[in-house]
């Protein structure tokens, strides 16, 4: 029953993905449906040892992503996903949907370093990994894609209407939910190859 529930919520995540990488915006009704799987898993699973350490944990990540900036949708993400139970009790799956989406950023990070070396931007090493040299035509077609200028809170960035210079830095908008997704089947196939706790 676990499995399904995770592949439904899988599912769910690919839609979400989907829209995430097209316009970096999710509607509020896909992130309300990574909500029934989550809470149906949630009570088959309250009695595993240790259970209760998964929704803690994504709680405070999704408070912290909130915090920080992330978007509403990445917040609610990582919490839907918290709820699924751990396959151990030393691995909450919070922790495991993080490691998983994390070599997916890094791949990200890698890509964005080798796009930049051969772009005629200045940018410091670590915005190589980060940024993205990008023409201004570029820019202002795929506004939801980059982020000119610095912003703390993704939710209220408004794009800039018009851009100096033929290439501009932007930070590169990446779509938190399409990696917690990959980050997500990770989950899934260890807990198929692992079983529950």
């Amino acid at each position: 029953m676990l499995e399904a529930l995770g592949l439904a919520e899988l599912a769910v995540l690919g839609f979400a993905s989907y829209q995430d990488v097209k316009t970096r915006e999710i509607d509020a009704w896909v992130i309300a449906l990574l909500f029934p799987p989550a809470l149906a898993a949630a009570y088959l699973s309250w009695s595993a040892p240790l259970y209760i350490m998964s929704p803690i944990l994504g709680l405070v990540l999704a408070l912290a992503m909130r915090l920080t900036g992330s978007g509403y949708a990445d917040s609610l993400a990582i919490a839907a996903l918290s709820l699924f139970p751990p396959f151990s009790p030393a691995l909450p799956t919070p922790a495991v949907v993080v490691l998983g989406a994390g070599i997916s950023v890094l791949g990200t990070s890698i890509w964005l370093l080798l796009i930049n070396n051969r772009r005629p931007c200045r940018m410091t090493l670590t915005q190589k990994f980060t940024h993205i040299c990008v023409t201004r035509e570029e820019a202002l077609k795929r506004s939801h894609r980059y982020i000119i200028g610095e912003v703390r809170d993704v939710e209220k960035y408004k794009p800039p209407e018009r851009i100096e210079g033929d290439y501009v830095v932007a930070r590169y908008g990446v779509p938190y939910v399409a990696h917690m997704a990959l980050g997500f089947a990770l989950y899934l196939a260890l807990y198929g190859l692992v079983g529950p706790p």
